[in-house]
């Protein structure tokens, strides 16, 4: 079972792999809900003047100065709630000297990353006892799908805001995926006969 469950595990992967690509590059969900700045080049700039680190910032954050007593940490936070709620707010990844893009060493570790996901999930459909028919076992693996989108995608927009077109269009990205997984995990990992 452990050779079945391995190979898998990697042929799923690979088809997660292929199903993410195909729908960021030729569907529009990969770039649903994102959009570019308008006014690019001085938001830019100032940003360059201005962070010098790269980082996760998050704005308004509250004033944290060492030494701040309780009551002054909680007041520099409702001033920061304050001014959330009135804006501009948001988070921003940042990189002042710039990053890759699209490398192929990003390639290869979401490629890895999709391998150990489809790699968990068969581990879980050789563990689930009672599904012996092909749909139950696709559909086990298929609403693994929902925990991404259920433990992140859901808390982004609810925390962060992001944009509802954006949600959605993962959790399309996500349930299609271990659906395309599935296909494989369900063909492969069959339950052993009592």
């Amino acid at each position: 079972m452990a050779q079945k469950i391995l190979l898998a595990g990697i042929v799923g992967g690979i088809a997660l792999f292929a199903w993410e690509s195909v729908s960021h590059m030729l569907t529009t969900l990969g770039d649903a809900g994102i959009q570019g700045l308008s006014n690019e080049q001085p938001v830019l700039a100032a940003l360059k003047e201005n962070i010098k680190a790269p980082g996760f910032y998050f704005f308004p954050a509250p004033e944290n100065k060492p030494g701040m007593t309780k009551e002054q940490q909680q007041q520099a936070m409702q001033v920061a709630m304050d001014k959330y709620r009135t804006g501009p707010a948001g988070i921003l990844i940042f990189h002042p000297d710039g990053a890759e893009s699209l490398s192929a060493r990003q390639f290869l570790v979401q490629l890895g990353a999709d391998v150990v996901v489809m790699l968990l999930a068969a581990f879980l459909l050789a563990q689930a006892t009672g599904l012996k028919s092909y749909p139950a076992r696709l559909g086990f693996v298929t609403l693994m799908g929902l925990i991404p989108t259920l433990r992140s995608e859901l808390p982004y927009w609810n925390w962060y805001g992001f944009p509802c077109v954006y949600t959605t269009a993962q959790f399309a990205i996500h349930l299609i995926g271990f659906l395309v997984g599935g296909l494989i995990l369900a063909r492969f990992i069959r339950p052993v006969p009592e």
